[in-house]
């Protein structure tokens, strides 16, 4: 009896320091949107974008914070991004900070853009028109 309990208090520390591991996002914002041809818009204070993003479009997004090799996800609508390219972020004393990371979204009609790591929400507050 004894043992089971420290065999199951043991699981749990173990359980809750993975997930601890795991979960160590300060932030995550959409910064971008773009067209195929470059042309796009900074989506950091606006409720709305100014142009119309329909068919293929490019989403740029900083997350704050230690990914873990966890890929966040990025949907515009019902459109899942996929994943193009990420440039690390550094402060001035040269210590990684964040990562800058694009997407590329395909078949984008209209919708919210919405920022997921590891199932969290971080943001989702852009109408893309």
């Amino acid at each position: 009896m004894k043992n089971k309990f420290i065999v199951i208090a043991l699981l749990a520390l173990f359980f809750t320091n993975l997930n601890a591991y795991s979960t160590q996002i300060k932030a995550a914002h959409a910064i971008g949107i773009f067209h195929e041809n470059g042309k796009g818009e900074n989506i950091q204070h606006v409720r709305k974008t100014k142009d119309d993003y329909n068919g293929i479009c490019f989403s740029k997004i900083v997350v704050f914070g230690k990914l873990n090799n966890i890929m966040p996800k990025v949907k515009i609508g019902n459109s899942l991004g996929k994943f193009i390219k990420e440039i690390p972020i550094y402060n001035k004393h040269k210590i990684k900070i964040a990562k800058e990371i694009t997407f590329k979204h395909y078949n984008v009609t209209k919708g919210y853009i919405e920022v997921r790591v590891d199932k969290k929400l971080y943001d989702s507050k852009v109408f893309v028109k």
